[in-house]
This record gives C-alpha cells, sequence and structure tokens, in this order.
C-alpha cells in the first residue's frame, strides 16, 4: 500500500501595517472565509496551518506552499510576506479581489496569480504542485450554483466574535465604487439552503456575520429564497444572532421583516451613500434614486418596528460634493432615524467603473503601488476632488467626524433604538456599533 508524500500548505491572511481599521475592534473583525474554503478543498494528506494577522504578526513558518488572500488595503502587506517565501524558493499563490483585477501587478510579486472564485481551480493548483507543474494563472470561472464546501472552521482563530458564512454571491446593481459585480458577477447566484443551515448548526459562535452582498436580493425568486432561509433556520431551531447587508427594499415585505427578525436578524447594513440626488447618480445607485432621501426615515422606521435595528452606510468624496454639500449630508445623518451610522470616504477601488474614471481623468493621487494600496481602505483621500484640495477635504473631514459621532449623539441613537424597537439587546448593539465606528474614524485619522 502506496503512502502519499506528505506536503505543508500556509495559508496567510494578512493585515494592513498602516493602519488598523477594522482590527482596532475585535467585533469587526471578519474571519477569512476563502481561506477556510481553500483548506476545504485541499487534500487530507497536506498538512494546514493558517496565520491569521487580525490576531498575531506573520512569523516565518515552514512551508512547501503558501496562498495568500488579500484586499486593495491589505495587498501590500501580501506582497511583503510573500517576498520572503520567495527568497527561500517556496512557490507563493495568491487570490482575491485585488489579484483578480490586477493580475499582471500581482504576477511581479508572487509565483501563482488565482482570478476569480478559487472553487473551480484550487483542486487543479493543488495537483499541479504536486507533479511539478504550477502554471503562472489559473482563472475562475462563475458557476451557475455556489458549490462551495464548508470551510475548515477549526483553521479560524478562536478570538473571533463573529463567525461568517456566505449563502449567496453576485448583485446585479453595479454601483460605480463596487467591485463585486466585476468579481462575483452581475447574476444573484444561491448557495442550496439546507447547506447554509447545516453549515449554521455547525459554526461555534453566537454570533454571525452573513457576508451577502444583498440578503433579499433585487426580485421576488431572491425575496422567496430569503424567506426559505429565514423559515429554515426557525424551523431547525438555529439560535443565532446575526447581521446582514441588504438594499433599501429589505422594508418592503413585512413578512421578510418578521421571519428574518424570528431567524435571529438583529441589525442590517444599508448602503444609503448620500441624501443628494447629484451624488446618487455619481454613485449609480438607482433604487435609492427612485425612492428619494424624503423615504429613507420611513424605511428605518417599519425595519426597526420588527426589532431590527440600521447600520446606515454614508459616502464622502463625490464630485458634487462642496463644503456646502459635506455639511448638509453631516446635518442629514445626525437627523435621520438610522440606528448605527457607518461613514467612509469614496476610494476608487480597481475592477471598479469609479477607478477607471479617475485613472482616465489622471485624478488618482495615490499612486506610488504596491505601497500606497495600504491608503485604499475608505480613510484616506486617494483621488483628487473636484471642489477643494485633498488637504482642505480631510481638515474639513476631521471636523465633521467629530460632529457624527459625537457622544451625546451616540447615547441619543441608543435611547431612540431601545424605544424603537422595545428591545435593550438591539440598542445595546446599536450602541456598539456607533462606538466602534467612531474608533475607526478616529484611529484612522492619525495617520494622514
Amino acid at each position: 500500500m502506496s503512502h502519499k508524500k506528505q506536503y505543508t500548505l500556509l495559508l496567510v491572511y494578512p493585515a494592513n501595517q498602516l493602519r488598523q481599521g477594522f482590527l482596532v475592534n475585535r467585533d469587526t473583525r471578519y474571519q477569512p472565509l476563502a481561506l477556510g474554503i481553500l483548506a476545504a478543498l485541499t487534500p487530507p494528506h497536506w498538512k494546514i496551518k493558517l496565520i491569521d494577522e487580525n490576531f498575531r504578526t506573520w512569523r516565518y513558518y515552514d512551508a512547501d506552499l503558501v496562498a495568500l488572500t488579500a484586499f486593495t488595503s491589505t495587498v501590500t502587506r501580501a506582497y511583503q510576506i510573500a517576498a520572503e517565501y520567495r527568497k527561500k524558493g517556496v512557490p507563493t499563490v495568491i487570490g482575491g479581489i485585488h489579484a483578480s483585477m490586477m493580475p499582471d501587478e500581482a504576477a511581479q510579486y508572487v509565483d501563482v496569480v488565482v482570478t476569480g472564485e478559487a472553487e473551480g481551480v484550487w483542486p487543479q493548483v493543488i495537483a499541479d504542485f504536486e507533479q511539478e507543474n504550477l502554471k503562472p494563472r489559473y482563472d475562475g470561472t462563475l458557476s451557475p450554483i455556489i458549490n462551495s464546501p464548508k470551510p475548515r472552521r477549526d483553521l479560524f482563530h478562536p478570538g473571533y466574535i463573529f463567525a461568517s458564512i456566505q449563502t449567496t454571491r453576485g448583485c446585479p446593481m453595479d454601483c460605480s465604487f463596487c467591485s463585486v459585480t466585476a468579481f462575483n458577477g452581475r447574476h444573484y447566484r444561491f448557495r442550496p439552503i439546507e447547506e447554509v443551515l447545516d453549515e449554521l448548526e455547525e459554526i461555534p459562535q453566537q454570533y454571525v456575520f452573513i457576508l451577502d452582498d444583498n440578503i433579499v436580493g433585487y426580485n421576488t425568486q431572491a425575496r422567496e429564497r430569503a424567506k426559505e432561509l429565514f423559515e429554515g433556520i426557525i424551523r431547525r431551531g438555529i439560535k443565532k444572532t446575526w447581521i446582514s447587508q441588504a438594499s433599501i427594499n429589505f422594508a418592503d415585505d413585512e413578512e421578510v421583516l418578521q421571519l428574518a427578525a424570528k431567524a435571529g436578524c438583529r441589525m442590517i447594513f444599508l448602503g444609503i451613500e448620500t441624501e443628494g440626488i447629484e451624488q446618487l447618480q455619481e454613485a449609480g445607485k438607482k433604487l435609492n434614486l427612485k425612492r428619494g432621501a424624503d423615504s429613507y426615515n420611513q424605511i428605518f422606521k417599519t425595519i426597526r418596528k420588527h426589532g431590527i435595528a440600521v447600520i446606515a452606510g454614508f459616502i464622502f468624496g463625490f464630485d458634487h460634493d462642496n463644503l456646502a454639500a459635506i455639511r448638509h449630508r453631516v446635518s442629514y445623518i445626525r437627523k435621520c432615524k438610522a440606528d448605527s451610522i457607518q461613514t467612509t470616504l469614496l476610494t476608487p477601488l480597481p475592477g471598479t467603473r469609479l477607478y477607471n474614471k479617475f485613472k482616465e481623468e489622471n485624478r488618482l493621487v495615490m499612486t506610488n503601488y504596491p505601497d500606497d494600496w495600504q491608503r485604499y481602505d475608505y480613510a484616506d483621500m486617494t483621488f483628487a476632488p473636484v471642489q477643494m484640495t485633498t488637504t482642505e477635504f480631510m481638515t474639513l473631514m476631521d471636523k465633521e467626524w467629530f460632529r457624527i459621532y459625537s457622544k451625546w449623539h451616540i447615547v441619543l441613537r441608543f435611547f431612540r433604538t431601545w424605544w424603537g424597537t422595545r428591545s435593550l439587546i438591539t440598542a445595546i448593539w446599536s450602541f456598539r456599533s456607533n462606538h466602534n465606528y467612531r474608533n475607526m474614524a478616529f484611529t484612522s485619522r492619525q495617520i494622514h
């Protein structure tokens, strides 16, 4: 009986070395789900080690093959770590959103680039490695149904407060600043519900972040599928508390809200982006444009009535954002009835229409790549604004963040959420969420 040769695979989840961002709070760190899926697709004669810089800094660990995944803001670090292994002749592989959008750049820093979704190509990468025949590039394709195995959760750091799970991929909306459509496609693709429920049952954490870009989708089929998922959670008695993301159409169907709340939904993130019509047009937020800013507060109220708090995401830095527009948005945010507020700066990520536009217009100012990719983390001005200088814009934002995240406003929102949801737990979640976003805004501004 022949025994297969034993190999060691090192999986690396790099962290931005310039700014803490989401890492400043323990409950805004999210598990490296993609690496857990790669581990599950790797044959049993491979020993697997995962180094997760969300919790501890990388240090050299012997391996036969090294695989890294990175966002744009963490790719600088990924390249640094890959360089250490390449010096020693250890083959390095990179995948993830940034490498998929910038494969030629990535190829300069690693031996193998995997683009797109890795499920369809990872077994081939492993087979080619074992036959000493690794190719420089593998292109993943989008399968109609997501054929993802359960991730190897035993490899994730036990310090994560939230577990992550994905039930759908893709988004038909194609917002100008979003790279989801370029990476996961414009079609809304589902995982089989029973598979999702099986995985949910096995998650050790009480709290779960459902990573779907829109948990209820944009059509009747997607909405009915979301109801089926929520009903399945209720039917199986899965007692998890979860957060997810949706569009403002989440509030359209009372049954969706009732089932989501009963299935454990505590908070939902809605990409509001802005109250301004010109800015919504820039962003390509067709649904928000159609409903109009006047409808937002009613949407928040409808959702909160079911015990679910709303995290409203707002963006600053549109071409129509002059001093008056920014101050108006901040006043709007302070008065709006959302429970928690996330604010980010418009960031032209590779693969988006926004990035292509600014590149064509020669407006990108952080272009010392790969070093400057660290600044593409939604907290820095990476392009030249139209209405003011970069310095004027950042000086203004530093003042406005203090207005948005004043302690008085955070306390006020806590009581409003408690009153609106009739749930102290939801109000506490909302308060913590606001506190976390305040932390992130203020920590990120220490380096500029």
